[in-house]
């Protein structure tokens, strides 16, 4: 008894027999069928099997039944095994199964059969292309060219594979071939465009960009890729009119958008992206980058709750994104909203690379919340977890050094230097420690040691140099160490205090004034560059300057030596004014 989907094929075949039928009576053949070709008889006449199974084939195909076309096409050319179209007919259903192997080897029989049979050298390039074995893809199109030197496809696929495998020149020779013989084939002047780009050809790219949107005005790719040339070559406003341009065309062009969206965030037109980025929503509400990018538009701008918002909905349909867990968590810190903030940061799992980085912040909440004790045994903990990881030990340390718990801020430090003994961020902070400790030679040792493994860390050679001239050692090496210092960060202010300090030192007092002053410009806000500057006013006797100065550096905060230090040198003043004592 036939199934319904046999009753249904038998129905569709019942034409076909009766068209195949007839023609055997009238001596037609059916249309494809060449000379001497095993689906015809000896007598000329079609092979029947062969032809049936054919028509069984295309009906399987038909109703998507991949299995059942392929084994009709085998059968066929069981019937028929010399039929080159037919291996190739084959190759392709294998390709949709993904058995490739056996593509290619139906190509192969294909060109044995008939070694120009077109169509067989285009699959094998394709799969061979695919599979990146280029030299073998370009043999095949290259055949093409042979057997026919006016097929502008073969023309293209090889020009495109030159190109990718970076033979620039040879890409570009058979493209302009291909233009030579099809001035306004579109493709081949895409191509040449995309060369002269990835060349760094650009104006030469425009060109041939421009001469195929001559001739297509709304050939998206070639404006997409001008756009692209105008953003490398840092001229935004054009990018912007071309991908305007891409709109006018496509309103849903996604990638248009996505570059306008990127470009008004370069400019700082907050709104103008968001606009963007807000259409691709439209029409794909679930693209979780532009819900990510709306998100970080809106930290931006300070608009932290819609920031919350989009990083929440992302996060609810991908719980593992680490990146948007602590955008998200940086977003509740942002308002304050310190538990929620702390509870997405410890979300973030042990193997992620944002671990360390989740960890720090967490403690730099507890620092602020004044719960340092907390913090100590967050990074204590993670220390554990991540035993290796020195940004760990060098806050641990920096917690325990402002809670003045100097030897064990030294005792973290050694510890990390078990895994990277010569790691300068460790060595320049342990040195810092020793200062403090008072243990000024080993201090000296230190900072040697970081400048002699990295001769360009500004910060040890500032702070050597503004210690010797504090001290007032080492004068001359002290004013080399912080040139050399200010030449690598010629707009800080604090080593620029450190120069006019040492000129102070050194009694080059109108120099010193100079650079205090330059200084106290850069860095308005700090007390000690303050005082600084007012004792070199006082030097060269402008007394009321220098009051002014030690006055406001009183409303720095500055701490409690500093603090005695100032009330003295205002009281002296005063007392020699004959003012308050």
């Amino acid at each position: 008894m036939f199934t319904l989907l046999r009753q249904k094929s038998l129905i569709f075949l019942l034409p076909f027999l009766l068209l195949y039928c007839s023609q055997m009576k009238t001596g037609v053949k059916p249309e494809g069928l060449i000379e001497n070709s095993p689906m015809l008889s000896e007598k000329g006449e079609p092979n029947s099997l062969a032809y049936y199974h054919y028509i069984l084939a295309q009906l399987k195909s038909h109703d998507g039944n991949l299995e059942g076309t392929i084994d009709e096409l085998r059968r066929t050319l069981s019937y028929d095994p010399r039929a080159a179209s037919l291996h190739v007919e084959l190759a392709h259903w294998y390709i949709k199964k993904g058995l490739v192997t056996e593509a290619i080897e139906e190509c192969k029989e294909a060109l044995t059969i008939n070694k120009n049979f077109v169509p067989a050298h285009f699959v094998l390039g394709g799969l061979y292309s695919t599979l990146k074995k280029t030299p073998l893809a370009i043999e095949h199109y290259q055949e093409v060219l042979k057997i026919d030197p006016q097929n502008q496809q073969a023309y293209l696929y090889l020009g495109s594979l030159y190109r990718e495998s970076q033979q620039y020149d040879k890409a570009i020779e058979i493209l302009q071939d291909l233009i030579d013989l099809s001035p306004n084939n579109i493709m081949g002047l895409y191509y040449l465009g995309r060369t002269h780009a990835e060349m760094k050809k650009f104006e030469e790219s425009i060109g041939y960009y421009e001469k195929a949107l001559s001739i297509e005005p709304d050939f998206i790719s070639s404006l997409i890729d001008l756009g692209t040339i105008y953003e490398i070559q840092t001229k935004p406003e054009k990018a912007i009119e071309i991908y305007q341009r891409v709109l006018k065309i496509d309103s849903k062009n996604k990638m248009a958008r996505d570059r306008l969206g990127q470009l008004y965030i370069t400019k700082n037109q907050w709104e103008d992206a968001l606009t963007q980025y807000r259409e691709i929503r439209k029409f794909d509400s679930e693209d979780l980058d532009i819900r990510v990018k709306m998100g970080l538009i809106f930290f931006e701008q300070a608009k932290y709750d819609d920031a919350i918002l989009e990083f929440s909905f992302v996060l609810a349909s991908n719980p593992k994104d680490d990146k948007v867990r602590f955008y998200l968590a940086t977003s509740y810190v942002k308002k304050e909203n310190y538990d929620q903030a702390i509870a997405e940061y410890m979300k973030i799992p042990e193997e992620s690379d944002l671990y360390v980085d989740s960890m720090e912040a967490v403690a730099f909440i507890f620092e602020d919340l004044g719960r340092l004790d907390e913090a100590i045994d967050l990074l204590g903990r993670s220390i554990r977890i991540k035993p290796k990881e020195t940004d760990l030990y060098l806050l641990l340390s920096s917690f325990y050094e402002k809670g003045n718990q100097m030897e064990k801020a030294l005792e973290v430090l050694t510890r990390a230097h078990q895994f990277d003994e010569k790691n300068v961020a460790l060595l320049f902070h342990e040195g810092i420690i020793y200062d403090k400790l008072g243990k000024f030679e080993e201090m000296v040792r230190l900072m040697r040691e970081v400048i002699t493994l990295h001769p360009e860390h500004a910060d040890a050679l500032n702070y050597l140099g503004y210690t010797f001239a504090d001290k007032g050692i080492h004068l001359d090496e002290a004013l080399a160490l912080i040139q050399k210092a200010l030449k690598l960060k010629p707009d800080s202010g604090y080593i620029t205090d450190s120069l006019g300090w040492v000129y102070y030192q050194k009694g080059e007092y109108e120099k010193a004034i100079e650079e205090l002053e330059r200084a106290i410009e850069l860095t308005p806000d700090d007390p000690i560059i303050t005082e600084h500057l007012g004792d070199g006013y006082l030097k060269v006797n402008l007394v009321e300057k220098a009051l002014e100065l030690y006055e406001r550096a009183l409303q720095l905060k500055p701490k409690e030596d500093q603090l005695n230090r100032l009330r003295k040198k205002i009281k002296e003043i005063e007392a020699k004014k004959g003012g308050p004592s």
